[in-house]
């Protein structure tokens, strides 16, 4: 990684389909570069991504549990993952003083079409805001999004999940802020090809 101090996450340590980094290191711009040695230790091309560290705000739109990138499901809706799972779990946090009451976020499917937390196409593409009710008395929503897909192309698939703003207990609406981080993606890859 480049610059090595954007976070204490030993990136060494991991083995594996996925790993979870903890971007705690100063604010900034840097580069995640990864290679991979798959079973019969044979290395792959080397990848980079872009990363930014920003100051957090009011609202922190957190990473997703299990994790945001996941496996194609099988033909006829069987599960593709392992272990399965059929959402991914992101919250929505408020440092403020008051409580969440709901949020309202948008919902792109990888056709493009903006869709309810189930993945339903939405009937008014032109407000595809969806509520979100929180279940709690407490300054965190947990939003539950489906990752049920089947992806029958070669390349990754993307979902877009957008905070707009929140409604906090004394009625006020609190607008997502753009310059920050409030764009979360559920990345669904092709199914492995096997050949005899």
């Amino acid at each position: 990684m480049t610059s090595p101090n954007g976070t204490t996450t030993d990136l060494s340590l991991f083995e594996g389909n996925n790993a979870t980094i903890v971007w705690d290191g100063p604010i900034g711009n840097y580069t995640l570069s990864v290679q991979v040695i798959d079973g019969n230790n044979c290395l792959s091309k080397i990848i980079s991504q872009e990363i930014e560290i920003i100051e957090p705000g009011d609202l922190i739109f957190a990473p997703a549990l299990p994790g945001t990138i996941i496996c194609s499901d099988l033909e006829g809706g069987f599960e593709g993952s392992e272990p399965g799972h059929s959402q991914s779990i992101f919250q929505i946090i408020y440092a403020g003083d008051v409580n969440l009451v709901s949020a309202k976020i948008t919902i792109k499917n990888p056709d493009g079409n903006f869709v309810d937390a189930d993945g339903v196409v939405l009937t008014d593409q032109q407000n595809p805001q969806v509520s979100v009710e929180n279940t709690e008395e407490d300054k965190v929503i947990d939003l539950a999004i489906t990752d049920t897909w089947e992806n029958n192309s070669d390349a990754n698939i993307h979902f877009e999940i957008i905070l707009v703003s929140v409604l906090t207990s004394d009625q006020v609406e609190i607008l997502a802020d753009a310059a920050t981080d409030i764009i979360r993606v559920i990345t669904i890859l092709p199914k492995p090809v096997i050949e005899f």
